[in-house]
């Protein structure tokens, strides 16, 4: 059987992967506001984690990673193109997706996390644990830019704590 984390080696070490990367941090190097980097991906990853341990959930790690990792690439469409980056995200996981061992079942449920990660879903499905780690991971609290930002009140992170 394949090592959990192994099935996440083909996302982080491909080329298109590490090049969107460099992409993003390129559009997003002046920016202010929250980045969507590898560092937010990550954070993502881990507080998802956290969250599926915490309700049970029987997602696989390296599968609640690959989601975290992929739902914010179509940021650069929607930089350059001005598409809504969950649904952009979608086809540029595919791309990577297709280079795993997930099956398609799972491949699947990382797909619809990655386009419901913005709006979250009524289940406690990945899509809705992606939805409440993203935000999650938001410091709101303590952002020097929070009296420009663009996102209400009712939508800003203000607590530490999950």
């Amino acid at each position: 059987m394949i090592q959990a984390m192994e099935r996440i080696q083909p996302i982080v070490q491909h080329p298109r992967f590490q090049d969107w990367l460099r992409q993003m941090d390129a559009l997003e190097a002046e920016r202010i506001y929250c980045r969507h980097g590898l560092p937010h991906l990550l954070d993502v990853a881990r507080i998802a984690a956290l969250l599926a341990v915490e309700r049970g959930a029987s997602y696989p790690r390296d599968m609640i990673y690959a989601a975290a990792l992929l739902h914010d690439l179509g940021r650069l469409a929607q930089y350059t193109s001005g598409i809504p980056h969950a649904q952009a995200g979608v086809p540029m996981a595919q791309t990577l997706l297709h280079e795993t061992a997930f099956t398609a079942q799972e491949q699947e449920e990382i797909l619809r996390a990655v386009s419901c990660h913005r709006t979250g879903d009524t289940s406690d499905s990945l899509a809705q644990i992606i939805f409440e780690a993203d935000h999650a991971s938001r410091m709101c609290f303590a952002c020097d830019a929070a009296d420009t930002c663009y996102w209400p009140a009712q939508r800003r992170n203000q607590t530490v704590l999950l």
